[in-house]
């Protein structure tokens, strides 16, 4: 990924805020993304994702707040930089009888692109781009809509469940062609609720729930947040109880010689505790996303 400039921010939503009547679909979002990141927004289904991603597009219309893109709010942007921006949908639909290159030439056209690399996208993809839309599976649509979001080297790509229909070794193809569009320059954005996708691309995380951000850091430091677990061999078990009267165990599991258990707060406790025994191995489980992620919810 691309090394990154301090402070300096290509995207930036503040207290972006969304209303339907009296029910709240978010409130309060506010998150930073700097240049040539790739930026995971997680969460489950309705948690607000993409009422985010369409508010701070102003696809709908915020109750309040706002969103700046090349440092500026998207009324004042040009058609170059408008055109710069691609976006795929959660729920991508398109003109069904058009066929898939008839379709991707249209958007390309309309963004007046220097640069297309619909075809070897396509083949990456396994998709047929002569069948007419209307005929393709929901997979097969989800794939044009991948196309269609990096076939012109877009500056910034703002991704909805990108991934949604397709099965896993096409899941893993789309996330090596972020990789290569974040090494050429690409900031993304990405919503998603599939967890290993997000650890797989993303440096930092927003996590989203009942419509607010409740963390937004680097995924390295949400991992040392989290309560870890600790898988610990000796040549002489310590008693159960020896073990659990250490400060901050918990879970703890035995079998044969080796105790498992997890452990929040100082590892001073336990240091002192397991140096009394004599120690084989010890090997700290770091928490997948996850783990993490039920901590949150």
């Amino acid at each position: 990924m691309l090394s990154k400039t301090k402070d300096e921010y290509i995207i930036e939503v503040s207290n972006l805020t969304k209303f339907y009547g009296k029910t709240k679909g978010i409130e309060n979002v506010s998150f930073r993304i700097k240049k040539g990141e790739i930026f995971g927004l997680m969460g489950p289904n309705g948690a607000g994702k993409t009422t985010t991603l369409r508010s701070m597009l102003n696809l709908i219309q915020s109750s309040s707040g706002e969103t700046k893109i090349f440092s500026k709010n998207l009324f004042n942007l040009s058609k170059i930089e408008m055109s710069s921006i691609s976006y795929l949908p959660g729920e991508f639909e398109t003109y069904g009888n058009l066929s898939g290159k008839e379709y991707l030439k249209y958007i390309s056209n309309l963004r007046n692109a220097k640069k297309n690399n619909t075809n070897i996208l396509a083949d990456r993809m396994d998709l047929d781009l002569n069948k007419k839309i209307k005929t393709l599976s929901k997979g097969n649509k989800q794939k044009i809509g991948i196309v269609m979001a990096f076939m012109n080297n877009p500056k910034i790509a703002i991704l909805d469940e990108p991934t949604s229909g397709l099965d896993p070794l096409k899941q893993q193809e789309f996330q090596n062609i972020a990789k290569e569009q974040n090494d050429e320059g690409c900031t993304i954005l990405l919503s998603s609720h599939i967890l290993h996708e997000i650890e797989a691309l993303c440096e930092r995380v927003g996590i989203i729930k009942d419509g607010n951000i409740i963390a937004s850091e680097q995924i390295s430091e949400l991992k040392n947040k989290t309560i870890k677990k600790y898988e610990i061999s000796f040549e002489k078990l310590p008693t159960k109880s020896q073990i659990s009267k250490i400060k901050g165990v918990s879970n703890l599991d035995i079998n044969k010689n080796i105790a498992t258990f997890t452990m929040h707060g100082n590892i001073d406790n336990l240091i002192k505790a397991i140096s009394k025994h004599v120690v084989i191995n010890l090997r700290i489980i770091e928490p997948d996303l996850e783990e993490i992620f039920l901590t949150y919810y």
